[in-house]
């Protein structure tokens, strides 16, 4: 066999440029994978942490409402305050609970034309038109008559809604909004202070917002003032009530119902809080207690800002 030339060089393989191209292709490709998954396990933590604060949230909100019920159950009827509040530590959390009865707001179903008229006129409505905000308020749960004309129904059209008048009770304060002619300012005030949850026509003066008491029939803004200042060192007797306010109205209570709102705050250590509201039934049948309502705040606040 022929040994090499010493002084001949070996020629460099014509194809080692196709094997360097691939292997670039694929550490190019290695560091895209490498980022896309480094982005899918950043969402992914970032979602779960999302989905485990609403889990912890919901959990903590309904520890709150159980704390609520125990505490007002623990007592009778008549011993039961028309609100409170409170605060308590649990799983690097702070929860506070702020609660009030339903019985101190006005129900849409149940309250006479005229609370209707006076609290409208109370949150800065012109006499004419708070009497006329009221009608609508009456007339969108009353059942019309078969052998009447439903002038309702006529005022709706003439506006140039699609809808009439619901004919039914309210199922909830934000139907308000479909009612024609009213305000939205008007609207967004009045929801602070109506239910659909009272049950009755009666307002507990003792938990109720001044701004429900003086939308009381025949009471002076001087005797409410005077209730208000007073209320808290006062017997809760129907007779002192009445005494004081100057009327012998059927649309004062003295007494809390069993229908309670809440409103709970969830703060997490780590920085992110939640609020939700809701409205219980004490003794609502086999159970201590049972849902009526729960809304997400934070969740409504966040549709309002996207509107």
């Amino acid at each position: 066999m022929r040994a090499p030339h010493p002084g001949r060089r070996a020629s460099p393989r014509s194809d080692s440029g196709f094997v360097i191209v691939p292997v670039l292709l694929l550490l190019l490709l290695l560091g895209v994978l490498a980022g896309t998954v480094s982005t899918y396990l950043s969402v992914s933590v970032k979602a779960f942490t999302f989905y485990d604060d609403r889990v912890r949230s919901a959990a903590l909100t309904i520890a709150g409402v159980e704390l609520t019920a125990y505490n007002l159950l623990s007592r009778s009827k008549t011993a039961r305050t028309s609100n409170g509040s409170f605060a308590f530590r649990l799983d690097r959390a702070t929860i506070q609970v702020d609660y009030a009865a339903e019985s101190a707001r006005i129900d849409l179903n149940f309250a006479p034309r005229e609370m209707f008229a006076n609290l409208f006129r109370v949150l800065g409505a012109g006499s004419e038109d708070a009497e006329g905000y009221a009608d609508r308020v009456v007339g969108w749960r009353t059942v019309p008559k078969a052998d009447a004309l439903d002038s309702e129904a006529a005022l709706y059209r003439a506006v140039g809604l699609p809808y009439g008048p619901k004919g039914s009770p309210f199922l909830s304060p934000d139907e308000l909004w479909r009612v024609p002619g009213l305000p939205p300012a008007l609207v967004e005030r009045v929801l602070d202070f109506v239910t659909v949850h009272n049950g009755r026509r009666e307002v507990d003066v003792f938990g109720a917002a001044p701004e429900v008491i003086a939308s009381i029939p025949g009471i002076g803004s001087a005797q409410m003032a005077s209730f208000v200042a007073r209320r808290e060192t006062l017997p809760r007797s129907p007779a002192t009530v009445i005494g004081l306010l100057g009327t012998g109205d059927s649309t004062i209570a003295v007494y809390s119902g069993d229908n309670v709102r809440l409103n709970c705050t969830v703060a997490f250590d780590s920085g992110p809080r939640k609020s939700a509201e809701i409205i219980i039934q004490l003794e609502g049948g086999e159970e201590p207690y049972r849902v009526l309502s729960w809304r997400d705040l934070d969740e409504i606040a966040s549709r309002a800002e996207q509107k």
